[in-house]
């Protein structure tokens, strides 16, 4: 059975470990210094999440069969006008399951409930990416752009969906 449950029914660094191994494959596509920098992204996102209530109240951890397998958060602050999807990823070993298509509607469930008209992602623009780029597509978002982020040596694609019209 698959559940989602609250970052509180959990320790802190769960967060850190789950975004860590779930996005393990990227790690060869990135330098030492990118990979290191990466990892402290997640460290700070789970510190974020066991410190604020708010960042909290948007993260959730997917639990299956009572083991977490995978998180999703997202970013309700520019509500009414979109929201932006955050983290979704599960761990290798469910991998290609549905269980992130599973959390990305729950994502968009959640936005939906809060009034949110648009929903805004963006992923990788590199061969790690593809079952993410496949899974935004799939559930109606379109792509919107692609760009350079200069923190990182790989592209990024955007993507935007209509919630409510």
């Amino acid at each position: 059975m698959l559940i989602f449950s609250p970052p509180a029914d959990f320790e802190s660094g769960i967060i850190a470990r789950l975004l860590k191994e779930g996005y393990a494959g990227v790690k060869p596509t990135l330098s030492e210094k990118e990979w290191k920098k990466l990892v402290k992204t997640f460290e700070d996102f789970d510190q974020e999440v066991f410190s604020n209530i708010h960042v909290a109240r948007c993260t959730f951890i997917t639990v299956l069969d009572g083991i977490p397998i995978g998180l999703g958060s997202y970013d309700p602050r520019k509500r009414p006008a979109y929201g932006l999807v955050g983290h979704n990823v599960v761990l290798p070993s469910v991998q290609g399951k549905k269980f992130g298509k599973a959390q990305l509607l729950e994502i968009l469930n959640r936005m939906r409930a809060m009034g949110i008209r648009k929903a805004r992602v963006s992923t990788g623009d590199h061969a790690f990416s593809i079952p993410a780029q496949k899974n935004y597509e799939s559930a109606g978002f379109r792509k919107t752009r692609r760009f350079i982020d200069k923190n990182w040596s790989f592209g990024q694609i955007e993507y935007e969906m209509i919630l409510i019209d």
